[in-house]
């Protein structure tokens, strides 16, 4: 479990210092989730705010820390189109994931994105999204909005995730189930 992070509900929140942490209980094994983030070419799947555009060409999944990887992305407020180095800082193979974004040849500001996989059961694990800006040490930035996106992206992209890896055949024996309760 995250530290500091007590799950009351289906959806947290926490902001704690310079971290704010989101999570929630998605129904797929963590190694499906785990493969989805840790494969550039398939994290704009995961992407709540709609900036991520998709990765450069030729771009694999990660396997260790010290992987960088490049994805073009979009917000109006950086000037339309642009780049983002994002530079492996944790791998824990179906456990944790996580990296440090830059701007392409320059070395990361301080701000970390974090997945964390629960494994509840073989086929659902409750998922922490962790953003963190502890590490940022430039006043200009600091003196900025700090998250800079509303909590409801952050979770947004907590929902989009499991969009992407909840398998829509497990719910199956739903509409079954709703008609019971009619009778």
């Amino acid at each position: 479990m995250v530290e500091g992070f007590e799950r009351v509900s289906a959806e947290n929140v926490t902001i704690e210092g310079r971290t704010l942490t989101v999570g929630r209980l998605i129904h797929a094994p963590a190694e499906d989730i785990f493969a989805l983030l840790a494969d550039p070419n398939q994290q704009v799947e995961a992407d709540g705010m709609d900036m991520v555009r998709g990765p450069v060409a030729g771009t694999e999944p990660v396997t260790k820390v010290g992987d960088v990887f490049t994805m073009n992305m979009y917000a109006e407020k950086m000037g339309g189109e642009y780049q983002m180095d994002n530079h492996v800082t944790r791998f824990e193979a179906d456990r944790a994931i996580g990296w440090m974004p830059a701007r392409p040849g320059s070395e990361p500001h301080g701000v970390q994105w974090t997945w964390v996989l629960e494994p509840e059961s073989d086929d659902s694990t409750y998922v922490s999204l962790v953003y963190d800006w502890d590490a940022v040490t430039n006043e200009k930035m600091l003196a900025g909005k700090f998250p800079p996106f509303p909590v409801d992206a952050y979770l947004e992209s907590l929902h989009a995730l499991a969009d992407a890896v909840e398998d829509a055949d497990d719910w199956d024996g739903e509409d079954d189930a709703l008609d019971a309760l009619d009778d």
